[in-house]
């Protein structure tokens, strides 16, 4: 690269902006930032999802720096995503570090509507300041709209979510100003215990670590080490044509050695494979009843079709419209640029059989072989493959021994995009792209299942992944068992 000394970022998860009043939501990695945000525009090697000793697997971007009332915010791509409740008013600061004319821009939440914010274009070694309020709930991006897409995709992106801060009288809070009649009424059925037996969208409860107001934030992108390296070796001031970006970017020839410039990486929030499944930002962990609501952001020129075991989802809001009848299905397409909301409603598993129905709170059927309720499913748990002491490897030093056995967890389901290449790193490496899950970690409606057991790599979503939280420390794994 020609340009200054970037900075050096891995995987390690995206920074929250909490703003004002706005409750910790239950992310860990959180910076409070009441009245000022400072963003820089610079650019960042990246360490990707098959980066090691053996293979380098780095990619150049271009990339929003912050600060939250002074205080350094993670540096990644994408940028920090900004929680705000609506009304509030935040001051920002940007600067262009970069060779070339650069902006900070959030469009209005729908078609038509005006800008939330828009900087203008910014010259280099430029700092411009402004203010935005936050006018309307729903999730948005906020971009680089110059030179479009080259600036965006090169990785000049983030999420915005605005919170409602007031509900209609005689109901739950929705994650809308004016929803429709049928999605308030699915959110006042949230924690009726004849449909959802849990805590509503807006309740939770400090002692199980369940954080009321449950979001979370998909933004999808992909990345072109070969041809982002051309964009950012190009001189001074020169703009990389934006068809001819378009072109390489989708049409490249194949190329066995991948020296086409076709994307290489598929990300959800910067991450892929188990770097995102096992991110407590992006993959939601929930008890039996307890929604969650989804906002999944397109930042990207592939469209993709997300698929979610386990549940289907009710897509409730579809580019800062919200549904009249929200649709109930288990994938649903997401094109470039579309904002799209899915409301998880973590119903049981469908694999679980009861009296009325399939995920319905209702009595468990009994097991044929062993006469047991087949819920709480303490009996799959506990089966392990290989079965202890079966399967053996040793350490690197040859003598240390590693027993391989696993739980056969069933409370771990993954979400996947029907587009398949998106599964992949560097065009080969599957399950190493684009996804995600839902992991169920009790029911509150069940005597002895409050918390399922939890091996070490589900214990660690709940740990602090990175930096400060402005809520506290994060809370620690549940008890292994209860019987």
């Amino acid at each position: 690269m020609k340009r200054r000394d970037f900075l050096k970022i891995t995987a390690a998860g995206v920074a929250t902006l909490f703003v004002g009043r706005i409750p910790g939501l239950g992310v860990h990695n959180a910076f409070a930032a009441d009245q000022l945000l400072e963003v820089e525009i610079t650019d960042a090697l990246k360490d990707m999802v098959t980066h090691n000793e053996v293979n380098s697997a780095q990619c150049y971007f271009w990339i929003y720096k912050m600060k939250a009332n002074g205080v350094d915010v993670p540096a990644d791509c994408p940028g920090p995503t900004i929680c705000m409740l609506k009304g509030e008013q935040i001051t920002i600061s940007v600067t262009n570090s970069l060779d070339e004319p650069h902006s900070f821009y959030i469009p209005g939440m729908r078609a038509g509507d005006p800008p939330i914010y828009d900087s203008g274009s910014i010259a280099p070694g430029q700092t411009v300041t402004g203010s935005f309020t936050a006018t309307q709930a729903g999730a948005q991006l906020y971009y680089d709209n110059l030179n479009a897409p080259v600036n965006r995709m090169m990785g000049l992106h983030g999420a915005l979510v605005i919170r409602p801060d007031v509900k209609a009288v005689g109901h739950r809070f929705t994650p809308y100003d004016n929803p429709t009649p049928h999605v308030q009424a699915l959110y006042d059925a949230f924690g009726d215990p004849n449909y959802f037996p849990g805590l509503a969208w807006e309740e939770g409860d400090q002692a199980t670590s369940t954080p009321p107001f449950r979001q979370y934030v998909w933004l999808a992108h992909e990345a072109s080490p070969n041809l982002f390296a051309e964009v950012g070796n190009l001189p001074p001031g020169q703009l990389y044509n934006p068809d001819d970006f378009m072109n390489a970017f989708l049409r490249d020839p194949f190329s066995r050695t991948r020296s086409n410039r076709l994307p290489q990486y598929f990300s959800l929030n910067g991450q892929s494979g188990a770097f995102g499944h096992f991110s407590p930002v992006i993959t939601p962990m929930g008890r039996v009843g307890e929604p969650v609501v989804v906002h999944i952001l397109n930042a990207g020129l592939w469209t993709h079709s997300m698929h979610l075991h386990a549940n289907h989802f009710f897509v409730t809001s579809e580019d800062g419209v919200v549904h009249q009848n929200p649709v109930w299905v288990d994938v649903y397409i997401v094109k470039p640029m579309a904002r799209v909301d899915y409301t998880i409603p973590y119903m049981r598993p469908p694999d679980v059989p009861n009296q009325r129905g399939i995920g319905r709170p209702d009595t468990p059927l009994l097991g044929i072989t062993t006469g047991r309720p087949v819920w709480p499913p303490f009996e799959e748990l506990d089966l392990e493959f290989p079965k202890m002491g079966e399967s053996v490897a040793f350490a690197q030093d040859g003598i240390t021994a590693i027993d391989l056995h696993q739980r056969m967890s069933p409370l771990c389901f993954p979400m996947h995009d029907h587009s398949e290449p998106s599964q992949t790193a560097q065009g080969g490496n599957y399950n190493c792209g684009l996804i995600s899950g839902i992991y169920f970690t009790g029911d509150r409606s069940t005597p002895g299942s409050m918390n399922f057991p939890m091996d070490h790599d589900f214990a660690m979503m709940y740990r602090n992944i990175r930096g400060i939280s402005s809520t506290g420390p994060a809370p620690g794994p549940p008890p292994v068992h209860e019987p």
